[in-house]
């Protein structure tokens, strides 16, 4: 059966549905959300912080177009950071944000694709696709890996990968030991705690002066991010970035995450 007859047969005998508004899906693009609500979730476009990555709201007038920091990465101080920056490609709301929580908890991994072609319609319009030597997926504990049959970073560091010409895909930054869900812990000293000691690099070779690029699904504290950044660069790693497929933006409740 040819693939047109094959879509013909699926719409008629084995219908799919939006997930967030039902409309009836004809196309295998995404097979998960209609391109009207999938191509309105909003998101990450100029200006934003050239630190957490996050866009700035409600910014207008002149000059609108150049990123600069927010008011919290002005405050904080740059010392304290283990990466130096951290890209999303949308904001954690919509149809990405119910398609991140179905892509790492329903084991919808045919999400990994259309996850990573917006993280790639981003990198290509705001990174510099040259300067990475590795992209190294946020590993998850092997406890969880087994459950879950896959580690979502991984598989969207896979898509990713040939829109970047000069790395390698590189897992040497392990989770040794398990740790509590992220977003549940208020208080930044818990969260700190929390990851401190979680993870560690098996061979300090592949990333000692190399450029990394950090790959996660969505980044709500950059709790675990942050520390994954600082086992890499005490491994040596010249430099750390984080490009994520979502940024959640503070101040919303959210069902915890990681």
């Amino acid at each position: 059966m040819s693939g047109l007859w094959a879509l013909a047969f699926k719409n008629v005998f084995l219908p799919t549905f939006c997930k967030t508004c039902d409309a009836r899906l004809l196309t295998e693009e995404n097979g998960y959300f209609c391109p009207n609500c999938w191509e309105s979730s909003r998101r990450v476009q100029r200006p934003s912080c050239i630190v957490c990555g996050r866009p700035h709201g409600g910014v207008v007038g002149f000059g609108t177009l150049q990123n600069f920091p927010c008011a919290d990465c002005r405050d904080s101080p740059e010392k304290k950071r283990a990466y130096r920056r951290i890209y999303g490609a949308a904001v954690y709301d919509g149809a990405v944000e119910e398609a991140v929580k179905l892509f790492k908890f329903d084991g919808k991994v045919r999400l990994a694709r259309p996850l990573a072609v917006m993280m790639g319609e981003f990198a290509q319009r705001e990174m510099d696709l040259d300067q990475y030597d590795c992209l190294v997926p946020v590993p998850l504990h092997r406890v969880r890996e087994r459950d879950r049959g896959y580690n979502q970073s991984r598989l969207l560091a896979t898509e990713l990968l040939p829109l970047f010409p000069n790395a390698r895909l590189d897992e040497s930054l392990r989770r040794v030991r398990p740790t509590r869900v992220q977003s549940r812990l208020s208080d930044p000293a818990e969260r700190r705690a929390n990851v401190r000691g979680a993870f560690d690099v098996i061979d300090v070779g592949n990333v000692c002066g190399k450029s990394i690029l950090l790959i996660d699904d969505v980044i709500t504290t950059s709790g675990t991010v942050g520390e994954c950044a600082r086992v890499l660069r005490n491994a040596g790693a010249v430099h750390v970035d984080i490009f994520a497929a979502a940024l959640a933006m503070p101040g919303k409740d959210r069902d915890p995450i990681r």
